[in-house]
């Protein structure tokens, strides 16, 4: 059985990479005129069942891959060291992200970063002044500082229209936002808890 050619490209919900995939069976649905795909994975060669339902503009495909679902979905893996509501919205993010939906994924990678920083105890009031609050307080240093800008910077995209002259946002800032926002949450919950638990199994085994 031979199957069209379609460009399949997303995050693959096994390994992680953004890979691309060859159909390797499929059939379709009357119901919603449709298809389900069962798709290979470049990468890791992991089997992804999708449902697409292909968009069509004056006779023409408006979105090749059309996917409208998939199974099985993919889990975003953060360390327990991270507050609950800060996780909620990181993974938020990344799920958008796997959709597609750059925009979304910037706004709440923006959100994820304001829950943070009000839970390190930054005032109310803009995120901006909020990030140098924590900065100015030692919490941050300048480095972190300055991703934390551009998480800022970014988000802004998805949460407030063309504001500081952006119109959109590409996947490839996207992906660099959410590696920015991984690496600011490292720094503030996860290292320091892996530094103190250490520690503390230094010092139980000198007693």
């Amino acid at each position: 059985m031979s199957f069209d050619f379609v460009p399949y490209a997303f995050v693959c919900p096994h390994c992680g990479v953004y890979s691309t995939f060859d159909v390797r069976a499929e059939h379709s649905n009357q119901f919603w005129g449709g298809f389900a795909k069962i798709l290979g994975c470049s990468h890791c060669r992991q089997l992804v069942y999708v449902v697409t339902d292909p968009a069509t503009i004056n006779g023409k495909q408006a979105n090749p891959m059309g996917i409208i679902d998939y199974y099985p979905k993919r889990k975003p893996k953060i360390d327990d060291a991270v507050p609950a509501g800060v996780a909620s919205d990181y993974s938020e993010a990344m799920i958008c992200f796997d959709a597609n939906a750059f925009k979304a994924a910037a706004a709440m990678c923006r959100r994820a970063l304001q829950t943070s920083v009000i839970e390190r105890g930054a005032k109310n009031g803009r995120l901006v002044d909020q990030i140098n609050q924590l900065f100015e307080s030692k919490i941050l240093p300048e480095g972190i500082k300055d991703w934390a800008h551009e998480i800022r910077l970014i988000g802004n995209v998805g949460a407030h229209p063309d504001e500081d002259g952006l119109a959109t946002v590409t996947r490839e800032e996207v992906d660099d936002l959410l590696k920015f926002m991984e690496a600011y949450l490292n720094y503030v919950y996860v290292m320091p808890l892996r530094v103190a638990k250490r520690r503390n199994a230094r010092k139980s085994s000198n007693c």
